[in-house]
């Protein structure tokens, strides 16, 4: 790990730097912003022995680390600052199933998220989404932007319900349309309108569960088929 001065800023190293008062990369004062490398926490690095299909079983890339600014894990089981692999947690996470702050993925949970279904504060979907603003096949939140959207507030789509529901057949504030009444009835069970629709959507909370849970069986099934390598010993927490 360096041991040189750095600027807190931007990172850049400061060692030798002695006719200026400013970090010659960003213009901040040395005085706020000079740090050395005893100051700063050191981060979290783990990687498994076991690797399954070109990837190791779990990875964990947290914080700052020698030359890494932030972590960025990449396994099956992936937690990071950055996480990529077949369960991904973390700050931005890709992956089967997502789980972070940004989450991109076939199913994604996140403050803002996008994937196959979405769900978080800010959702895109292909299928589903749900969250304060979505947007998807079908949508579901305060504001719903989609084919079919449920709104408690402002509805887009061409079939749409909600507060205000601007759609070529809507039910809302701007009108109600015997054919989204029709339509709607007839799907109550998709949007969770009806006790149908619960357990539809428990059903749904099923599945995701499932496919998590299958994924950590395929990855534990790689670790007890494999041999460790005797050698090997980088695999303890650093």
């Amino acid at each position: 790990m360096s041991r040189d001065p750095f600027c807190g800023n931007c990172g850049y190293t400061l060692k030798g730097l002695t006719e200026s008062s400013k970090c010659p990369e960003c213009g901040k004062p040395l005085v706020d912003v000079l740090e050395r490398p005893s100051n700063v926490s050191r981060g979290k690095r783990y990687t498994s022995d076991i690797v399954i299909f070109g990837l190791p079983l779990i990875q964990i890339a947290l914080g700052p680390y020698e030359d890494e600014k932030i972590g960025h894990a990449r396994a099956v089981i992936a937690v990071g600052d950055r996480a990529t692999g077949w369960l991904a947690i973390g700050g931005f996470t890709r992956g089967l199933i997502s789980i972070g702050g940004t989450a991109i993925g076939v199913v994604a949970f996140g403050g803002l998220s996008a994937g196959v279904i979405g769900v978080g504060g800010a959702a895109v979907g292909l299928l589903a989404a749900m969250g304060g603003i979505s947007a998807g096949g079908a949508a579901m939140g305060g504001l719903a932007v989609a084919l079919i959207a449920v709104s408690g507030g402002l509805a887009l789509a061409v079939y749409a319900r909600g507060g205000q529901a601007i759609a070529a057949h809507g039910m809302g504030g701007f009108g109600t349309d015997q054919i989204a009444v029709d339509f709607f009835n007839d799907y109550s069970w998709l949007f969770g309108l009806s006790p149908s629709g619960a357990k539809f959507a428990a059903w749904v909370g099923l599945a995701i569960f499932l496919w998590a849970v299958l994924l950590f069986l395929v990855a534990l099934a790689g670790y007890l088929t494999q041999s460790r390598p005797a050698s090997r010993d980088h695999s303890q927490m650093r």
